[in-house]
C-alpha cells in the first residue's frame, strides 16, 4: 500500500498559511502587488498563489503568478529514485 499524501499543514498550507493568504488576497484584490518571483504585476482578477521558497517550504515569500508558481517543479532537483535512496531495492 502506498504512503498516505502528507496533511495540508505537513505540505506547508496550515493555518499560519492560511492566514498569509486571507492577507495578501486583500492586498492582491485593490491591485499594486507585483509577483515575488517574476516582479510582473498580479491583476486584481488573476489567478495567483502564495508561494514558498524553493528549498525551504517554511518560508513564505509572496503572491506569485499562477502559472510562474506551478512552473518551479522544473527548477527543483531531481528526486532520487528508489534503488538510490534504497540500493537493496528491486
Amino acid at each position: 500500500m502506498a504512503d498516505a499524501r502528507p496533511t495540508a499543514a505537513q505540505r506547508g498550507y496550515g493555518a499560519r498559511h492560511q492566514r498569509a493568504r486571507k492577507r495578501a488576497a486583500r492586498q492582491v484584490k485593490a491591485g499594486g502587488v507585483n509577483c515575488w518571483r517574476c516582479g510582473k504585476p498580479i491583476a486584481p482578477d488573476e489567478e495567483w498563489d502564495l508561494g514558498h521558497d524553493d528549498q525551504d517550504r517554511s518560508i513564505t515569500r509572496g503572491p506569485e503568478h499562477q502559472r510562474c508558481n506551478r512552473a518551479t517543479t522544473s527548477r527543483r532537483p531531481p528526486r532520487k529514485r528508489a534503488t538510490e535512496r534504497h540500493p537493496g531495492a528491486l
